[in-house]
């Protein structure tokens, strides 16, 4: 007996580009699929859900029966004409990825950014508890930059600024940061000095900075 697709649950990042690619492609999927049900979950903010389905790939897509049973799962971004030829051989071929996982488990990730130390970008070296399998190694570094200030040394970024969104091509990207104001000019360059400096071992070496300032 076949068994139907009922959900689609993507997993991604808050602020990864090819996570945001992914649910597009869903959208036009959905568009001529209109009974299925859909969900993101962000895996740096559920870890639970994350851990519970046992997923290690930034994105991953589930297909999932009535009761929330996995059926199939696709890592990666895929295009539309992919996910819309594995609906039959799902349902009507009984496609199944049937091989085991293993458990998540929380690890320590280590991180170096750059702060300033009186008006010189100098290293830090940081440790932060990853509680999924889900390694984004450019992303968690930019979260790692917000969040470090130790004492002695200047982090020029707002003490409330959250990262937005990502997209990097080739050697470059834009990080957009939210944050209750923006910084002025020679404020913004030193940021994107720092995050260029921070990004460097991972293939980025120039970056642009955007801003969503927060509602009031």
């Amino acid at each position: 007996m076949s068994e139907r697709i009922k959900k689609l649950l993507l997993f991604t990042l808050s602020a990864c580009p090819m996570g945001r690619s992914m649910n597009t492609v869903l959208g036009e999927v959905l568009a001529s699929k209109q009974d299925l049900a859909y969900e993101i979950v962000y895996v740096d903010v559920d870890h639970e859900t994350t851990n519970h389905y046992r997923v290690k790939t930034n994105p991953t897509t589930l297909f999932l029966d009535w009761n929330g049973k996995e059926l199939y799962r696709l890592e990666q971004f895929r295009e539309t004409s992919e996910v819309m030829g594995l609906f039959e051989q799902i349902e009507e071929e009984g496609l199944r990825s049937d091989e085991p996982r293993e458990e998540n488990e929380a690890t320590n990730e280590s991180y170096t950014v750059y702060l300033y130390d009186r008006g010189q970008a100098v290293p830090v070296k940081t440790e932060s508890i990853n509680r999924t399998s889900v390694k984004a190694p450019r992303i968690s570094t930019i979260k790692q930059l917000l969040r470090t200030r130790p004492e002695g040394l200047d982090n020029p970024f707002p003490a409330d600024a959250s990262l937005e969104q990502v997209s990097f091509h080739i050697d470059s990207g834009i990080v957009t940061l939210r944050s209750s104001s923006a910084p002025n000019d020679q404020e913004n360059r030193q940021m994107e000095a720092l995050l260029a400096l921070t990004l460097a071992p991972y293939g980025i070496h120039e970056i642009k900075l955007e801003w969503v300032e927060n509602s009031r």
